[in-house]
C-alpha cells in the first residue's frame, strides 16, 4: 500500500515537471513568432534580427528539453521492467543529443557577425 501511494506521488511530479517543460516550449514558440511577426510586419527583418530570434527559440527549447528529460528520469524511478527502463533510456538519449546539437547550433549563430 505504501509503494502505491509512492508511486502516485513521483508519477503526478513527473507529469507537472513534463508540463513545465511543455509549457516552456509552448511560450517560446509563440515568443518567437511574435517577434518575428512584428519585426515582419515593420518591415526591420534582416538576417541579424532572424538570428537573434532563433538564438532565443533555441534557448527556449534546450530549457523545456531539460525539464522533459528531467521528467523522464524520474519516471524511470517508478517503472516495473527493465523493458520500460531501456524505452526511457533510449528516449532521454535521443532527447540528450537533441539538446547537444541545439546547443551547438546556438553557438555558431552567436559567433556570426
Amino acid at each position: 500500500m505504501e509503494w502505491l501511494s509512492f508511486h502516485l506521488i513521483f508519477l503526478s511530479i513527473q507529469r507537472a515537471i513534463s508540463l513545465i517543460g511543455v509549457l516552456i516550449i509552448l511560450s517560446g514558440v509563440l515568443l518567437a513568432l511574435s517577434q518575428y511577426l512584428r519585426y515582419f510586419f515593420t518591415h526591420q527583418l534582416n538576417g541579424s534580427e532572424i538570428n537573434a530570434i532563433r538564438s532565443n527559440l533555441g534557448r527556449i527549447l534546450i530549457l523545456g528539453l531539460e525539464f522533459i528529460v528531467a521528467a523522464d528520469l524520474i519516471n524511470t524511478t517508478t517503472t516495473p521492467d527493465y523493458y520500460s527502463v531501456g524505452i526511457l533510456a533510449c528516449i532521454v538519449a535521443i532527447r540528450t543529443i537533441l539538446s547537444y546539437t541545439l546547443n551547438r547550433e546556438i553557438t555558431m549563430i552567436s559567433k556570426d557577425p
